[in-house]
């Protein structure tokens, strides 16, 4: 006769069940604050399209006094600490638009129906050089352009979401504050996960700056991926990454980094006139 199982009730351990359900929250918001009337413009905004607190948190990393939250880490940082069903990750100068909770459900139910495998879903994204996007911002109001829903390779960091049962972070071996809407898809895709802009509508109060901290981030983003990937162009919202791997790499970043310094003085220029 065969003895009885054991009884693991007994154990002190805990069954994890296979789908997570115990997230309190519906959305965590999370944001890098340096200015505190553009946060607190941001958060009544979207309360007040009823991402209400019995069901949002927004959390956000102190960066008043210094930039002790950087863009990679400290957004990991957020995102583990976050608690809701999915986590927004935005700007703190972006504010709520004509959409509310309401729009952004339905949104994210059809993305759900379409690709049950999403990671990330933004307001704005872009493959090779088709833009996806719906966003009012310095060069229009309420833009739509291309197809929505559709899957992209890179987002925009102004606006965008991530699943709690997908979750995603973004490289531990990065710094800086741009292209980290290019290393979460990167990391979404490497895990079997696509990622989509989606017709969702906020306002983004500023505007995209590629300044020598871009370029220096460039530099560190394609040193990175070059011992990942075979020679490859990546297109970002702002300026593409080449990702090259032969003898004359040393040769096209400098060239193309004299390049973008020359443009970036020209446009300085532009704004003292």
């Amino acid at each position: 006769m065969s003895a009885s199982p054991p009884d693991l009730t007994l154990l002190p351990a805990t069954s994890v069940p296979v789908e997570d359900t115990t997230a309190p929250l519906r959305f965590s918001f999370v944001s890098l604050v340096t200015n505190p009337e553009q946060y607190t413009a941001m958060v009544e905004s979207f309360i007040a399209k009823g991402f209400t607190t019995d069901i949002c948190e927004y959390l956000y990393g102190d960066n008043r006094g210094g930039n002790a939250f950087d863009g990679f880490s400290g957004l990991n940082r957020l995102i583990r600490a976050a608690r809701g069903t999915y986590v927004i990750c935005l700007h703190q100068d972006v504010v709520a638009s004509d959409d509310g909770i309401d729009v952004l459900e339905e949104r994210l139910a059809d993305l759900h129906r379409c690709d049950p495998n999403w990671g990330v879903a933004a307001n704005a994204g872009r493959v090779g050089k088709q833009y996806h996007l719906r966003i009012s911002d310095k060069h229009g109001m309420q833009r739509k352009r291309g197809d929505l829903p559709s899957q992209v390779n890179v987002v925009d960091e102004n606006f965008f979401i991530l699943r709690r049962d997908r979750l995603v972070f973004l490289s531990y071996d990065l710094k800086g504050f741009h292209l980290y809407g290019l290393d979460i898809v990167l990391k979404a895709q490497a895990l079997g996960l696509t990622a989509y802009a989606i017709d969702f509508l906020v306002t983004h109060m500023g505007a995209a700056t590629v300044d020598e901290r871009y370029l220096a981030c460039q530099d560190q983003f394609e040193a990175k991926m070059e011992k990942l990937m075979p020679n490859r162009v990546v297109q970002t919202l702002a300026e593409p990454i080449e990702l090259r791997g032969h003898r004359y790499r040393f040769f096209y970043r400098s060239l193309r980094r004299y390049l973008r310094r020359q443009k970036i003085l020209r446009r300085a220029e532009r704004q003292k006139r």
